[in-house]
């Protein structure tokens, strides 16, 4: 409960959006689906600018550049019900926005949400770096950053009282399959730690992957030397075993009551292996 709270805005533009969350005072946050805000009890607002006024809930595809669009107001219920978000990346996108929350917060928590504030271990993020996508934010000017160069840059954009706006999933080449693997306590409990695997085929070689954990350090990240360890070689169970154990040397994970270190650094080589076996799994039955 935000006790301080004095003043509630719900502006229909951007730019004065843009000008209330600027403000020196009062203390002003932007209000998406709440699920973080409210519970967080934060006594330093004062004010909250509601942003279901300005059209950004949406989930379409954008013919131009191919793209799926994906509105920083869409919730989570949105996009795990898309048949367009589906469609792409073996469906891990929606598949994660799934599992993220349970049915009462998927129809509550918002993309712009989780890509502001969601936990390192939070599927979705990990299915969106693994998918190489891209958000658009507003500090004021428009900026375009790929995931992972906002998810580091996460704490210092939010301090500039950047708002976002919009995460956009390019197409993936012909060829490209994907998977999600994750171990949690139960099957509806968050996970603890969490692998995405996208590659890219021709024929039986592998010319280009991308691996994304969660759960494993500060942020969700991804592992440019394992990836470079996946192209132009073909994919083999003794390549995958070296891989599980390059993955598991390369993290440092922190442990709490969830998971010890040494048990998430474990789980990050076993579940990255997986993932990959199960991308060659599909190959295979197509």
């Amino acid at each position: 409960m935000l006790i301080n709270l004095k003043h509630y805005h719900r502006p229909r533009d951007l730019q004065n959006t843009l000008y209330l969350l600027r403000r020196p005072q009062p203390h002003t946050v932007p209000l998406a689906g709440g699920s973080r805000l409210i519970g967080s009890g934060d006594r330093r607002v004062e004010a909250v600018v509601d942003l279901q006024g300005l059209g950004l809930r949406y989930v379409r595809e954008e013919p131009d550049s191919q793209a799926v669009l994906l509105g920083a107001m869409a919730t989570l219920a949105d996009v795990g019900a898309s048949a367009t978000v589906s469609s792409i990346y073996g469906g891990i996108l929606a598949q994660a926005a799934r599992r993220s929350a349970g049915s009462v917060l998927r129809n509550q928590a918002t993309v712009g949400g989780a890509v502001a504030v969601a936990r390192p271990e939070d599927e979705f993020l990990v299915a969106l770096l693994a998918c190489d996508a891209q958000v658009t934010a507003y500090i004021p000017a428009a900026i375009h950053l790929p995931m992972g160069q906002f998810l580091a840059q996460r704490e210092e954009l939010r301090s500039a009282h950047a708002l976002i706006t919009e995460v956009a999933v390019g197409q993936p080449p012909a060829d490209t399959r994907a998977a999600l693997q994750r171990v949690a306590r139960t099957p509806a409990d968050s996970a603890i730690v969490c692998a995405a695997a996208v590659l890219t085929f021709d024929d039986e070689t592998c010319t280009g992957g991308r691996l994304a954990l969660g759960g494993v350090a500060e942020t969700v990240l991804r592992l440019p030397e394992v990836e470079a360890l996946l192209a132009g070689l073909p994919l083999n169970p003794d390549l995958l075993h070296s891989i599980a154990e390059r993955v598991s040397g390369l993290v440092e994970p922190q442990g709490d009551f969830r998971g010890s270190a040494s048990y998430r650094k474990a789980m990050a080589g076993l579940l990255s292996a997986r993932a990959l076996e199960k991308v060659l799994a599909q190959r295979g039955a197509a």
